[in-house]
Parts: C-alpha cells; sequence; structure tokens
C-alpha cells in the first residue's frame, strides 16, 4: 500500500510579532485534521534556510514543500527546491506586507485564507515557473555575486528604501520603546518618505544600457528605478506590464522614470498606513518603458560616475555595482498554484509611455 504524500512546511515563528507563529498553528492542525501528513521546520538566519530545505528534501520523505510568509521566505524556499538532488513541487501560503507571488497568482495573505489556500496546496495544480539568474560583474568582467530570483530584480530608488529600512530596522531594535512603537511596515513607510525627499536635494537618477543575445542595446535615461519582473505584480501594489507571464521563458526589464509615481506606490503597498488597496486595483503604474528577452546584460550609470548602484532580489536588498546579467531559467521551478485563475490585469487595455 502506497505512502500518503508528506508535505514539509516552512515559515518563520517569530515573525509579525507572534501572528505567523498562529498560521503556522493553524495550518499544521487543519493538515492534520484533514488526515495529510505534514512537518514543520523554522527558517533559519543567514540565508541558511536554503540548505535545511535541500538537505530536508533529500535525506527525509518529503513529497511537497510548502511555503508560509513573504516574497523573502518564498524565495529561500524555492532555492532550496532547486538545489535538491530530487525535484519536488513547492506550494506557498502568503504572509506579510507586498506579497508579489500571492497576488501574482491569486493567493489570498489574508489570515482568513488559511482553509482555501490549504485547498488549492492540497489539489495540487501545478505550473512550470520561469526562474531569473543574476550575477554582479566587476570591472575586469569577473563575477563577484550570483543568485537567483523568482519576483523581480531591481536597481535604484527601491533598493535605496529597503538599504535605509534595514539601517533604521536595526537601529529600532536596540530601543526597547521604539521596537514597540515601530512595526516593520512603518520603518519601510519612514525610509521610503526619508529616501524621496533626498532625491529632491541629490538627485539620484541614473542611465542604464541593456544589451540583449541577439546584439541590439537599449539605452535608458532619466531613470528612478530599473526592474526586472519574473511575475506579473511589482511592489505589492501594481502591474507595470500586464503581457509579463510566468512560464514563457521570458522576463521583462522595465525602465521606470517618476519619483512622485514610486513614492506614492510604495506608500500604498503599506496597508497597515490606512490606505487599504483591493486587489482588483492592480493596475496602476508609474511612467514605463519596457523590453521583453530571454537575457539581459546592464550596464548602470550616475551622472558624477563614481557610484555604485543599489540592488534588490525578490524585495531583499542584495550588493552595489554598475554591471550585471540576468538569464532566464526557463520553466525550472514546480509551483502548486490556484486553478483556473483570470489575472484582473488581463482585461485592462494595454500601458503606454507618458
Amino acid at each position: 500500500m502506497a505512502e500518503s504524500p508528506h508535505y514539509l512546511l516552512v515559515g518563520n515563528p517569530t515573525a509579525r510579532s507572534g501572528k505567523a507563529l498562529r498560521r503556522i498553528d493553524q495550518a499544521l492542525a487543519s493538515l492534520r485534521r484533514r488526515g495529510v501528513s505534514a512537518s514543520f521546520m523554522p527558517t533559519r538566519p543567514d540565508g541558511r534556510t536554503v540548505r535545511a530545505v535541500f538537505e530536508a528534501i533529500d535525506s527525509t520523505r518529503v513529497d511537497t514543500v510548502i511555503s508560509l510568509g513573504g516574497d523573502g521566505t518564498f524565495a529561500e524556499v524555492a532555492k532550496g527546491v532547486l538545489a535538491a538532488g530530487r525535484r519536488v513541487p513547492m506550494a506557498f501560503i502568503p504572509s506579510g506586507t507586498a506579497n508579489d507571488q500571492g497576488r501574482s497568482f491569486g493567493i489570498s495573505a489574508s489570515p482568513d485564507a488559511i482553509e482555501e489556500n490549504l485547498d488549492i496546496v492540497l489539489e495540487g495544480h501545478q505550473v512550470r515557473l520561469d526562474v531569473g539568474r543574476i550575477q554582479a560583474i566587476d570591472e575586469g568582467g569577473e563575477t563577484t555575486h550570483r543568485d537567483l530570483f523568482f519576483d523581480s530584480a531591481g536597481f535604484g530608488l527601491q533598493p535605496d528604501i529597503l538599504w535605509r529600512r534595514n539601517r533604521d530596522r536595526s537601529l529600532v531594535a536596540q530601543v526597547p520603546v521604539l521596537r514597540r512603537l515601530y512595526t516593520n511596515q512603518a520603518v519601510y513607510a519612514g525610509a521610503t518618505v526619508q529616501e524621496v525627499l533626498r532625491t529632491v536635494v541629490d538627485p539620484v537618477k541614473f542611465t542604464a544600457e541593456v544589451t540583449t543575445p541577439d546584439g541590439n542595446t537599449t539605452r535608458f535615461t532619466g531613470l528612478t528605478d530599473l526592474v526586472v519582473n519574473a511575475t506579473p505584480v511589482y511592489g505589492g501594489w501594481w502591474v507595470p506590464t500586464p503581457r509579463t507571464e510566468t512560464s514563457d521563458g521570458l522576463m521583462e526589464l522595465m525602465g521606470i522614470a517618476g519619483r512622485r509615481d514610486m513614492l506614492m506606490t510604495s506608500i500604498k503597498n503599506i496597508q497597515e498606513v490606512g490606505i487599504p488597496i483591493p486587489d482588483n486595483q492592480l493596475l496602476g503604474s508609474p511612467a514605463v518603458r519596457e523590453i521583453q528577452d530571454r537575457a539581459f546584460d546592464i550596464e548602470l550609470y550616475r551622472p558624477r560616475g563614481d557610484d555604485d548602484i543599489t540592488s534588490q532580489l525578490d524585495g531583499e536588498q542584495w550588493v552595489r555595482g554598475n554591471h550585471f546579467r540576468v538569464d532566464v531559467w526557463a520553466q525550472a521551478l514546480p509551483l502548486i498554484i490556484r486553478k483556473g485563475w483570470t489575472p484582473p490585469w488581463k482585461a485592462a487595455p494595454p500601458l503606454t509611455d507618458r
């Protein structure tokens, strides 16, 4: 008699001031109540979750891995799944602030959606998700860093905000009163305002030269941000290129010019400040120019020529640099998603340059 499938749930029980632990307990209890074999693995600090996941897949009976958390947890779990010696599908239960992955596939991050999300997991409908591979290149043309991303890679103002947020979060954590007053979302909102106000005095706009495999080079000038999108939703709020598909072997690179629009986008992303954004409003966009391809060679320049530019992967700060290469690992990740979901932006008119 064949054994029933075993599900490994991975999440951070200390996240969101204990709220994550309650969701983890609820998910495990529901799985077991349904007669499903399930176990739990807490995330590890300093990127060690990746190794823990692939070692669990290779050494124990794991048939499906479930990520419970935000886009950062999704990325770590997905890297572990891809690093394992045998390929198992991944599922996810969104939780957190942006939830680009959940919104891209119509999976709710609401605490009230646990049972519905587990229905999706157990139904097991799979797609093969394209994965981004990125390298940072030094002046000698050598690769200094490499990584994977599943939602987006970005350069410019949004990564600047993440770097400031992480610095401010470290400072806040050292002061007990501030720890209680400032949630992660409040720190992010404060970093957004500070960084955008700084750019009024010290403009951060930059130029990007992007070369595709056919040898064509596109020059973007006056940018606040450059983004490579793997899934449609970016920043928890808007869909900059509605033609983005998740399994077509292509990614969309977007040059964004518009400090005001990026500020409003970032603030609206913070649900806790009292501006609820319903999913059917995922259509707004700053001014965007975009190209689509399977690989990009990206060179970045600031007017004064001596500043490295910050980067982010899946909403987490990465490295500073001026030269990056991105390519698509086509249909690499088996991902369980909602069956038959139609994205609301597919019915929207195409975006045009403004």
